[in-house]
């Protein structure tokens, strides 16, 4: 028996070796590019986006494997955004998530069209005390009013007033009002002087530039501040 026969299969073996590694080589070598082209659009996108709204560039996520296919077709099936201390008005949101679904990049690539735009923007309490000590000009007048508040259920607050002469507690509903306002009326108090009373019992907060010209649905009220549900349709940014 000369083993001539054997020395097939061992080539063969090693020629397959050979073959899978040059495969999972050029199938990393894809996956760099298309994640390295990923990174790059994201930044790109975060600067288109900043110009929209918002103070600094947000965090940007481009959705959907392989990246490089969506390139070609110029449509990228969803990119998830984020961004903290944005000011709308006399707020300051202290985080806003939004989906942006059905991305279409112009020919330029350069800016692009949204389907819709979905999100929820977070305002904390002591963000709101600041917009309300801002809006409501007796309370300055008072002598320098503290003012905290706290849920008080899914769509009141309970305002508390430490105020130089006095001191008193207040129950707000909040409301989402037309627009891109938030409605804040008075339910109940307890030891608010008269000459106050007037000015807190229906409050207008607007929420005026919010980013990508999105629209405020609906708000709640939750451990963490108020929180507003965002939405949009047919976004135009870039170009």
């Amino acid at each position: 028996m000369n083993g001539y026969p054997a020395t097939v299969p061992v080539r063969r073996r090693h020629r397959g070796r050979t073959i899978l590694i040059i495969v999972i080589a050029l199938i990393a070598v894809l996956v760099a590019l298309d994640f390295g082209a990923r990174a790059f659009a994201e930044s790109k996108v975060a600067s288109e986006i900043q110009d929209q709204g918002f103070p600094k560039k947000p965090d940007v996520s481009i959705n959907g494997f392989p990246f490089l296919t969506q390139v070609a077709s110029r449509d990228m099936k969803s990119i998830d955004i984020s961004s903290t201390d944005v000011p709308v008005g006399p707020v300051t949101i202290h985080l806003i998530n939004a989906k942006l679904d059905g991305v279409h990049i112009n020919s330029s690539f350069n800016g692009a069209t949204v389907d819709t735009l979905t999100g929820t923007a977070q305002i904390t309490f002591g963000d709101l005390s600041n917009s309300l000590e801002n809006e409501v000009g007796p309370l300055g007048s008072l002598g320098g009013a503290g003012l905290t508040l706290k849920p008080a259920g899914p769509d009141e607050v309970k305002a508390s007033l430490d105020l130089l002469v006095t001191s008193g507690s207040a129950t707000w509903k909040v409301a989402k009002l037309g627009g891109d306002k938030i409605n804040i009326r008075l339910v109940s108090s307890n030891g608010l002087p008269s000459e106050l009373l007037d000015s807190v019992k229906n409050i207008t907060v607007p929420l005026t530039g919010l980013p990508l010209h999105l629209k405020i649905e609906s708000v709640s009220v939750t451990p963490a501040g108020i929180v507003g549900v965002l939405g949009g349709q047919d976004v135009t940014f870039g170009g």
